[in-house]
């Protein structure tokens, strides 16, 4: 290639109109090139071609407006995260983000959806030839990565990264296998005097049993699940890509992660939730403490304090700024008046009025009693879940275990173990999340 692109590839590149055998030159030069970098990036007009892309290929209209003034995921956190890769801490990151920005849940679902398309020929039994493909499939990932522009010069949505990343990994794959030779096939004729050669046949075994190939097998709502050695994973057809890799990730370790959800949220003992007035009362609060909470307005509930003429509740954010707080009530339980933001960790407390005085619990020493408001987007995918999959209890439990929902994840793996009282796995991933609640 000579040392600078022509005007014909800039325009080619710029109006994705190049043809393959010229694509990867092209990449090569840009990844070296300043001047021609800047070319490109003036060519591709920055947001004005991400969306006359999208609309060519989804048939929509959408305004460049909607992205203003917002960030967006790059293109290894959005890899990372349909690989189930990310850091606790990272993670937590992006999904907050994508519980409010559709473009990224988008460019997600687009990569997810390609990685379905193409999964089942990058899974060849050729070992040599599928691990050649995976490392030029990096390969080509990294570069393609390093030539996206980086903010101010060319802000990229992270849909049309996605994008730009399936057009390239399929013209990368249909290339890869181009590479793959035929075997030659040499005929023979046997000379007519050589004598007649008896083949050796090499003994073979009786073929497996088909029994002795799963490693794991539950009866989940109206069918099977089952697990073979080769890591092929049956049943779950109707799920979603994602969830079936919970599953077979779960039937595989037989061990469940902690939710990231639940940091911070270490449940003290009830002794240390004691008020410790003079009278050695039992006034404690009682829900929520050390556990994510599904509404965005939580019931809170306390002991009552013999004596006391009225209780209040009150509400603190992570900066112990007061954020909520309830009138005088008589009884021992109250309900938010309004909406908490969702995925924020808070603390509560009572304040009770007995005899001119007002005692508070918890108080000093005693550790503060949080909770957390589930998550936008983990609430948007058990709605999905429960409304489409409410049959299969492994699906839920893994899903709400996730989320950091323990309560709700150990009574679907109590119904899972009822379905398979014999299953050692049923009952090691019920001993699992009943020792996260502890």
């Amino acid at each position: 290639m000579s040392d600078h692109l022509t005007r014909n590839q800039i325009d080619g590149y710029g109006r994705r109109a190049l043809p393959a055998v010229e694509l990867l030159p092209v990449a090569d030069h840009l990844e070296a090139c300043d001047s021609c970098r800047r070319q490109i990036e003036r060519a591709l007009d920055g947001d004005t071609a991400f969306f006359s892309l999208k609309s060519e290929v989804f048939g929509e209209t959408v305004m460049p407006s909607a992205l203003a003034g917002r960030a967006h995921l790059s293109v290894e956190q959005t890899a990372q995260y349909v690989d189930d890769s990310l850091a606790v801490e990272e993670l937590q990151i992006v999904k907050d983000h994508l519980s409010g920005c559709e473009h990224c849940v988008a460019a997600v679902n687009d990569l997810r959806a390609f990685r379905a398309k193409v999964a089942p020929d990058l899974g060849r039994e050729y070992q040599p030839a599928r691990v050649a493909s995976e490392t030029r499939w990096h390969r080509y990932v990294a570069r393609f990565s390093s030539l996206l522009p980086r903010p101010p010069a060319l802000v990229w949505g992270s849909a049309l990264t996605a994008i730009l990343l399936v057009l390239a990994g399929w013209l990368i794959w249909r290339a890869t296998q181009g590479d793959e030779k035929k075997p030659e096939i040499v005929k023979t004729t046997p000379s007519p005097t050589a004598p007649a050669l008896t083949p050796v046949v090499s003994p073979t075994g009786p073929p497996e049993d088909p029994a002795q190939m799963v490693i794991a097998q539950l009866n989940d709502g109206e069918g099977q699940v089952t697990l073979d050695r080769d890591g092929n994973l049956s049943g779950v057809d109707r799920l979603l890509p994602a969830h079936q890799q919970l599953i077979k990730r779960a039937l595989t370790d037989q061990q469940l992660e902690k939710s990231p959800l639940l940091a911070g949220l270490a449940r003290p003992e009830p002794l240390l939730l004691r008020s410790g007035d003079n009278e050695g009362s039992t006034f404690s609060v009682i829900e929520p403490i050390g556990k994510v909470v599904p509404p965005d307005r939580p019931a809170f509930r306390w002991s009552r304090l013999a004596g006391a003429t009225g209780y209040t509740v009150e509400i603190y954010d992570e900066k112990f700024n007061l954020v909520l707080a309830s009138s005088q009530l008589t009884g021992n339980s109250w309900t938010a008046s309004q909406s908490l933001k969702r995925g924020e960790l808070y603390s509560w407390q009572v304040k009770a009025s007995k005899d001119g005085q007002e005692l508070v619990c918890p108080r000093p020493p005693a550790p503060q009693a949080k909770f957390r408001i589930l998550d936008r987007a983990n609430a948007t995918e058990l709605a999905r879940a429960r409304r489409n999959h409410a049959s299969s209890r492994l699906t839920l439990a893994l899903l709400y275990t996730q989320a950091g929902l323990l309560n709700e994840a150990e009574r679907e793996l109590r119904a899972l173990q009822t379905a398979n009282p014999n299953s050692a796995i049923a009952r090691r991933l019920l001993a699992n999340v009943r020792a996260m609640r502890r």
